[in-house]
């Protein structure tokens, strides 16, 4: 992307406080956003800010506390937002807990579903799951009024979602997948997009714990995140929406718009899932046209 490709756009990061979300928030705000990180720590929000202020001066980028997973703390951080900037134009859902907030040792002692303990359970699925819908129930009608908008949406693989040991991490990042994908749907004709933006396998961040048995080398690196996110959340991705874009896929060697068709596939199970029947298609599974059911 050209330098200042978000000039005038307001975004608001959540999870912004460290890993791809610290990646991401400083290279949207060098493209000239004006950028909220969210987080539920203040010192992993101080630690961003820091950053921001040694590339963009002191106060460039806004760090603001807040517990996703309640949804009068989501309309709090839209409304600050708002007040500061006069207009929110993007939300990024990155903010995610992974599988180490079950079991430490997850990788050489894959979890079995039924050792999952309910609470920790139900604290995962809040985050990755409830607080993306919360963040966007409450962004959604400020980018609908406006008539131009971007929900970029933090997966992660698809055979990640089923991968056995993985519950419920998996099944929270399939759920948000397809919500991407009806989200779409909902804002068809508003100018408002829904995207999801994954890195394209496991990423070197704290989501990967100490005495992995790989080398973290070999991991993907945070930063690949950078180029696609300014591009999804910029003019470029105008009428784009419904898709996943792998970073890991994104050639930064060639013209952005190219790149984009490299990474992308539709969001969700659409290019794979057969039409249900429905009333208005009693043809069903017979039907010839493959699409979301």
């Amino acid at each position: 992307m050209s330098k200042q490709s978000l000039l005038g756009k307001v975004a608001i990061i959540t999870g912004g406080g460290g890993g791809m979300g610290s990646v991401m928030a400083l290279a949207m705000m060098e493209e000239g956003a004006g950028v909220t990180i969210v987080d539920i720590r203040q010192d992993r929000l101080n630690a961003t800010a820091k950053k921001a202020a040694s590339v963009g001066g002191e106060g460039s980028m806004l760090p603001h506390c807040a517990d996703i997973t309640r949804a009068e703390d989501c309309n709090g951080v839209v409304e600050t937002v708002v007040s500061k900037f006069g207009s929110v134009h993007i939300l990024l859902n990155n903010a995610g807990v992974g599988m180490q907030t079950v079991r430490l040792d997850y990788m050489r002692e894959p979890v079995r579903f039924w050792e999952v303990e309910p609470d920790r359970w139900q604290a995962l699925m809040d985050v990755n799951w409830k607080g993306a819908f919360l963040m966007a129930r409450a962004v959604a009608p400020h980018l609908i009024r406006q008539g131009w908008g971007r929900i970029i949406n933090v997966t992660t693989s698809l055979d990640t979602m089923y991968r056995p040991g993985y519950t419920p991490y998996g099944m929270s990042k399939a759920a948000l997948e397809a919500a991407t994908a009806s989200w779409a749907k909902d804002l068809e004709k508003t100018g408002v997009t829904v995207n999801v933006l994954v890195p394209g396998g496991p990423t070197n961040t704290s989501f990967i714990p100490d005495g992995a048995p790989f080398d973290r080398s070999t991991l993907v690196q945070p930063d690949v995140m950078a180029a696609p996110v300014c591009w999804l959340a910029s003019n470029a991705s105008d009428g784009i929406t419904g898709c996943r874009f792998v970073a890991n896929l994104w050639d930064s060697k060639i013209p952005p718009d190219e790149a984009a068709k490299k990474a992308c596939a539709p969001a969700a199970w659409q290019g794979i899932a057969s039409l249900a029947a429905w009333p208005e298609n009693p043809a069903g599974l017979a039907a010839k046209k493959e699409r979301g059911s």
